[in-house]
């Protein structure tokens, strides 16, 4: 049990929390009071639904701040699912004349935003004018001021939330001549988000008056790909009517243009590997975070260390680790990963066809894998649901049932990565 548990389950018992919650909705709950067990700052934000307490989690709550010093918690919808789609990223380059930036060393949200305006990647996503390029903006820490808005709450009616003055922090903020856009940045792909992250700004900004369209803007920088999920809110005053209008995915001098006939020819060279029985069958949807996963497993490193540095709970992490072995890429000793010699190789290797390649023929030696694949290329780019289904019910002694379809969703998602870097 984390810290964060222990002082929140002395909270919840002594004021009655979720008794509060069941007969009026939410409670309210001062810095002052949290303060007896702990740090305030500490245990208040949690930018993931997986970072949440466990009895956040287990009873579906979220907590919210009010003003500086003040907080609700209710079984509200704060959290917003970070679908990643499978996309051929756009080849982008770097003025010739910088020579600061190693591109493979990009270790911060800052750097990778640095990045993507050089190269004129955000300029693309704000469809920038010609002569008018983006200008960065207000960033940093603002007040939110006076802040009204509802928010949905699981099986009740929306919340009428009033914020005074409540802390802000935009990563960054852009303007060009039509429009302007604030971004959340992460250095990897979280399973969701906090919505407070792009709506707090969005309103802010907002309220500036100029006549200009806002685009909230997720960024993401994982496995040399930049990604930007553009958002919009369908109610200006609604907190959870966000919705996702569009991806971008960018790559940096790499065009990753594997020929088809050359993964049609590692299809039919397969081993038709049977599936391993002392290895999970995949559970891990975003196949960018699988192969992001490799850098951290240059030394062993636990499931409890990986759960932190990919804002998952342990059992996620399991399932992403478990993938790179599943694929031969890393192996497990004491209960630690760590990558393998073709591991090590791979990961030597920028995001590029050498090693997509290396990927692939790992991929499709596995025998659900390459019927899939192969299925895919009969039905012309499109998923047979039933057929996989079967696939995994004869070759994967481990599942059975309602498990079936979510390796089904992984399936889907790892061959359509492989679409998504070939001709």
């Amino acid at each position: 049990m984390t810290k964060a548990d222990e002082a929140w389950n002395k909270l919840f018992n002594k004021y009655n929390i979720l008794d509060h919650i069941d007969t009026e909705g939410v409670f309210k709950i001062s810095a002052k009071n949290i303060k007896e067990f702990y740090e305030p700052r500490l245990i208040t934000k949690y930018d993931w639904s997986s970072s949440l307490p466990k009895l956040f989690r287990d009873n579906k709550l979220a907590i919210l701040p009010t003003s500086r010093g003040t907080y609700v918690i209710g079984k509200f919808q704060a959290y917003q699912k970070l679908r990643y789609e499978n996309i051929k990223p756009i080849v982008k380059t770097l003025p010739s004349w910088i020579n600061t930036w190693d591109t493979f060393e990009i270790t911060s949200e800052a750097v990778a935003l640095n990045v993507a305006k050089a190269t004129g990647m955000i300029d693309y996503v704000m469809m920038s004018s010609e002569g008018f390029p983006a200008i960065d903006t207000i960033t940093g820490r603002l007040k939110s001021g006076d802040l009204k808005y509802k928010i949905d709450r699981k099986g009740q009616r929306a919340y009428d939330l009033h914020v005074d003055n409540a802390q802000v922090e935009i990563d960054a903020g852009f303007e060009n001549y039509d429009r302007l856009a604030i971004i959340e940045a992460k250095t990897h792909i979280p399973e969701d988000f906090m919505i407070r992250q792009l709506y707090y700004p969005y309103r802010i900004y907002n309220s500036l008056n100029t006549g200009k369209p806002v685009i909230p803007l997720y960024f993401t920088y994982a496995d040399d790909i930049f990604t930007f999920y553009q958002y919009d809110f369908d109610d200006m005053n609604n907190y959870s009517s966000i919705k996702k209008v569009k991806q971008y995915s960018f790559i940096l001098n790499h065009t990753l243009s594997l020929n088809v006939d050359v993964v049609k020819q590692i299809s039919a060279k397969s081993l038709m590997a049977p599936e391993p029985t002392n290895i999970s069958y995949p559970q891990a949807n975003t196949f960018q975070t699988v192969l992001d996963m490799m850098q951290y497993l240059i030394k062993p490193i636990g499931k409890d260390e990986l759960a932190e540095l990919f804002s998952f709970n342990d059992r996620q992490s399991d399932y992403y680790a478990n993938s790179l072995r599943f694929l031969g890429l890393a192996k497990r000793l004491s209960g630690k990963y760590q990558l393998t010699e073709l591991g090590e190789k791979v990961n030597s290797l920028p995001n590029s066809d050498m090693r997509n390649e290396l990927i692939i023929r790992q991929m499709l030696n596995h025998i659900t894998l390459k019927l899939a694949f192969d299925s895919y290329l009969k039905n012309n780019g499109e998923a047979d649901d039933v057929y996989i289904d079967k696939i995994l019910a004869e070759n994967v002694v481990s599942i059975s049932g309602s498990t079936i379809p979510r390796r089904r969703s992984t399936v889907k998602q790892w061959i359509e990565w492989i679409f998504s870097v070939i001709e």
